[in-house]
């Protein structure tokens, strides 16, 4: 497996840097720095690059730098087909994204720069709603089944046009869409439980390792259990005439996540939400990077937030053992176990300089 993913990233009018570059080496980056000094807008940067999209805001633009008109994020790869990636953000035209030279598509730059993130925010994959942990099994679905993409978008406009129908009192209409939703949506299905198969031996070496606590995953498809999604869909005709929308399929589903037998969500510590969201994500990049056959860039925000010096250590342990390219940040790295094997920079007022 290669050993690095991003050589070389540049940033323009992003949030407060005017103009940065950072040249990262091959697993671990440190990123230090005083509070708000863009430890944090450096992290978010790097997951546009790869998302089109931020963990920070609901408007990517909100990364655009006070004043400016767009903001944009270059990076260099040394894996894989593409060598140079780029992601604009404008106020007037949204999101442009650049490889090689050539335009593509947002799902081209989510398959070229394979990101995931931990930060404050993802305890919500443990007590947020049921969209959160969706989202967090279709990127690792979209990378390690292909046919998912496809078959997600055609769900998707069904599941619109259904529930078009339904809003304007069309019954009949609403009904014309039930078989290319069951077709799809059981295609849809098909694939994300596959990849929970997939990420269960993973995230129970990820439990024990952290927690010293088996993590169980089971997934709920979005309709009753044991019945036919074609059956469950005509058996809610009616609620759905109540509702104005689908109340049933894939786009209901949710990931249950339980420790030690117990549901996660009613059981664990704050400190302890953070170790499992970390074994889920370790599992779901060991899976992906498998699939992909390359490293996974992982963004980890205030590692030491939540953990004792002890769990802190148990997790940077099973995250340098995995297959990543690391950038995380920190107040104190002298603090900060395993901060002398990697590369340390230093952020300030909007600049960036490395020290190691």
């Amino acid at each position: 497996m290669a050993k690095r993913v991003i050589s070389e990233i540049r940033l323009e009018t992003f949030r407060c840097f005017e103009s940065a570059v950072l040249e990262p080496g091959p697993q671990l980056n440190v990123i230090a720095g005083s509070n708000a000094s863009g430890k944090t807008s450096l992290l978010e940067a790097i997951f546009v690059l790869g998302r089109g999209t931020s963990f920070r805001s609901s408007k990517v633009d909100a990364a655009i730098q006070f004043g400016a008109e767009q903001c944009t994020v270059f990076g260099s790869l040394d894996e894989g087909e593409a060598g140079r990636v780029g992601v604009a953000v404008s106020r007037a035209s949204g999101l442009t994204v650049r490889i090689d030279g050539r335009t593509g598509t947002r799902a081209e730059l989510v398959r070229t720069v394979p990101v995931q993130v931990l930060e404050p925010a993802s305890h919500e994959l443990i007590v947020g709603p049921p969209s959160v942990r969706r989202q967090f099994l279709d990127w690792s679905v979209f990378h390690v089944e292909h046919v998912f993409l496809e078959a997600w978008q055609q769900y998707r406009r069904a599941l619109q046009q259904r529930n078009a129908a339904l809003k304007q009192h069309s019954a009949e209409a609403a009904w014309a869409w039930d078989a290319a939703l069951v077709s799809t949506g059981l295609l849809v299905d098909q694939c994300r439980r596959q990849l929970v198969q997939r990420l269960l031996a993973p995230v129970q070496r990820a439990g024990i390792a952290l927690l010293d606590a088996e993590i169980d995953l089971q997934y709920r498809s979005g309709w009753a259990e044991g019945s036919e999604f074609g059956a469950a869909l005509a058996a809610a005709r009616h609620r759905d005439q109540q509702m104005n929308a689908t109340t049933v399929g894939p786009h209901r589903g949710d990931l249950v996540v339980s420790v030690r037998e117990r549901r996660a969500r009613d059981t664990v510590s704050r400190g302890q939400e953070k170790l499992v969201v970390a074994a889920l994500t370790l599992a779901q990049i060991e899976v992906v990077a498998e699939a992909l056959g390359r490293p996974v860039i992982l963004l980890i925000d205030e590692p030491a937030a939540d953990l004792d010096r002890q769990h802190l250590r148990k997790l940077l342990e099973v995250v340098l053992a995995a297959p990543v390219q690391v950038f995380l940040t920190t107040l104190e790295p002298e603090l900060l176990p395993f901060a002398e094997s990697g590369r340390l920079f230093h952020v300030e007022q909007g600049l960036v300089r490395p020290l190691l």
